[in-house]
């Protein structure tokens, strides 16, 4: 694996440029009389993952579906049998789902769309999405509408950001087959740019329950940790808490910055919130900060437990398990943080 590539890389420019695409966005949507603009977000998100992944929900055995759903239920419910369970599934996912991007011209209909459901259920990538689309009741045909324009306008907005997937692909192409990922792993472009968008409205979306909040939490992957194997952090119900052991780390100068916040380490999406208790629930607002492609499940997974969300990016992947050779420090746009909290 090339580890000086990276799928996505931000600078500076880029929150001013996904703002400004949300307000073309979001401009456009009038025309489709969406009830909310969380549903104009389900709307775009459906469409892509057509548009992605149509053609191979048509072809996907329903037997293949309900194993691998089970399967990832399985890990859901036992994550102590993981590495069992994700040898398993990597083999089937990459025999029986893992296909080339190819253009799909089938109509969007009801039917069609619990197939692809079913596609995206199979993958356990997906799961915090899936309610939002089992409860869509707008037109299915705007949805294509709308993704044909998020396909001829997020290149000009966020085209640079992803500039070298493409050699990051090719240069990897073979890696993470028959591993449980492969298919979030080789995640085509505009996938990136729907998750920067979504980032984007959803912040505008949650950002009035997320103020009146009285407890408000910065939630850290565990990339942003310099010394995880020695880290000595507490842990705590809603993740691991710093105990200022390394000056150098960036979760230690972010616990510092903001000693009237909660700041949590959480080691994978997957686990976040696995400990909240119900004055959490009440009470709390987050900041999550992640890589692009665990943007829109992540903040769904919050807004599903009625904790409002908030999103800054990494600036770049920086994790071994997923992205890279050896793992590096992650970092973010300090002066983003401060804004949204």
């Amino acid at each position: 694996m090339d580890s000086k590539l990276f799928p996505y890389k931000l600078n500076p420019k880029y929150y001013g440029d996904v703002k400004d695409f949300g307000d073309e966005y979001l401009e456009f949507c009038k025309k489709f009389n969406f009830k909310s603009e969380e549903e104009s977000l389900e709307a775009l998100c459906i469409g892509v993952y057509w548009y992605l992944y149509g053609s191979t929900a048509l072809d996907l055995n329903s037997n293949i579906h309900q194993a691998l759903a089970n399967l990832a239920e399985y890990r859901r419910t036992f994550p102590e049998d993981k590495h069992f369970i994700d040898e398993l599934r990597g083999k089937l996912l990459t025999k029986f789902m893992f296909k080339p991007y190819m253009k799909n011209n089938e109509e969007l209909t009801e039917e069609n769309l619990n197939l692809l459901i079913n596609f995206l259920e199979a993958t356990g990538d997906y799961m915090d999405q899936i309610p939002h689309f089992r409860n869509f009741t707008h037109e299915l045909d705007d949805c294509i509408e709308l993704t044909k324009w998020f396909c001829e306008n997020s290149g000009r907005y966020l085209g640079e950001y992803t500039s070298n997937i493409e050699k990051y692909l090719e240069n990897n192409h073979a890696s993470h087959l028959m591993e449980e990922d492969v298919i979030f792993y080789h995640g085509h472009e505009l996938e990136y740019h729907l998750n920067m968008l979504g980032a984007e409205i959803m912040n505008r979306i949650f950002r009035e329950d997320f103020e009146s909040k009285p407890r408000k939490a910065i939630i850290l992957p565990g990339c942003m940790n310099a010394n995880s194997k020695k880290c000595r952090a507490n842990e705590d119900a809603l993740g691991d808490v710093c105990t200022f052991c390394n000056p150098g780390c960036n979760v230690f100068k972010i616990t510092k910055a903001f000693p009237n916040h909660e700041v949590y380490i959480v080691s994978h999406e997957s686990t976040a919130f696995r400990g909240a208790r119900k004055e959490d629930i009440d009470e709390l607002g987050i900041i999550g900060i992640t890589c692009v492609l665990n943007l829109i499940s992540g903040g769904w997974k919050s807004s599903n437990l009625s904790i409002p969300p908030q999103c800054v990016l990494l600036n770049n992947v920086a994790c071994k398990k997923h992205w890279l050779e050896e793992d590096i420090y992650g970092e973010i746009d300090c002066s983003e943080l401060k804004l949204k909290i």
